[in-house]
């Protein structure tokens, strides 16, 4: 099931039907962008100084394709989000498990978490049951952290190429990345995906400490160390919405 996000929006005619749409600014891009997908809707990115002016020309410039994304992601009033309940199945180090929410004794308030091969349970105070996202993500992105950073360890002893640091955090636009200084930074929701997939990340990333590019070198690196890695991959970009809170 899913439930559109409350967010401040404004409404566009593209090809004859309403859209919503947010303005995002950015310090980092030079030129104004658009994304779409379910998770944020339809995305106006503007450089931090650009007027608004510009955002109608950029809607009218884009619409055909905006117009199909809209109805491809259903984001029309908005994007959408998953809604939590008892039953409702979440991936969680690629397996399905079944969400149980019950109440913890009066008088407690932090969080009881429990992990078993089919379920999670989440026992919560009063306040937290009717949104159960925010403590749900504090979890994974805590398991995440773990199972990233093992298997990080791992796949540097088998590649012998050792990351000077590994951060877990959200990205929004890649599963991974590697600094020039030799950090690997991961998404967190990649606890969610099937251990292949996760392996193909993390060794993507850690194949960059030897080559920061996507050269010839760099792929028969890769496809040395982890020949399933497109595959991998493939399944990423099919199934980026169901690894979604």
């Amino acid at each position: 099931m899913s439930v559109r996000l409350p967010e401040r929006s404004s409404l566009a005619l593209i090809k004859g039907k309403p859209v919503r749409y947010r303005v995002r600014r950015s310090r980092r891009t030079r030129k104004m962008g658009i994304q779409v997908c379910k998770r944020d809707g339809l995305v106006i990115i503007l450089p931090e100084r650009m007027g608004l002016k510009v955002v109608p020309e950029l809607l009218e410039y884009w619409a055909d394709w905006i117009d199909t994304k809209a109805d491809e992601y259903d984001i029309r009033q908005g994007p959408r989000v998953r809604q939590f309940a008892t039953g409702s199945v979440l991936s969680i180090l690629g397996k399905p498990r079944h969400l149980a929410i019950v109440n913890l004794p009066n008088g407690r308030k932090r969080p009881v978490i429990d992990l078993t091969d089919d379920s999670l349970t989440l026992a919560l105070a009063p306040a937290d049951v009717f949104d159960v996202r925010p403590v749900m993500e504090k979890y994974l992105r805590r398991l995440a952290r773990q199972d990233l950073t093992e298997r990080t360890a791992i796949w540097a002893d088998r590649i012998g190429l050792f990351p000077r640091k590994v951060i877990v955090g959200e990205r929004t636009s890649r599963w991974g990345s590697c600094s020039a200084r030799g950090t690997l930074s991961f998404c967190y929701r990649l606890v969610m995906a099937p251990p292949e997939a996760v392996d193909a990340v993390v060794a993507h990333e850690i194949c960059h400490l030897a080559h920061l590019n996507h050269s010839r070198r760099f792929y028969s690196l890769l496809d040395r160390v982890c020949p399933d890695h497109r595959e991998s991959m493939k399944w990423l970009r099919e199934h980026e919405d169901d690894l979604l809170l």
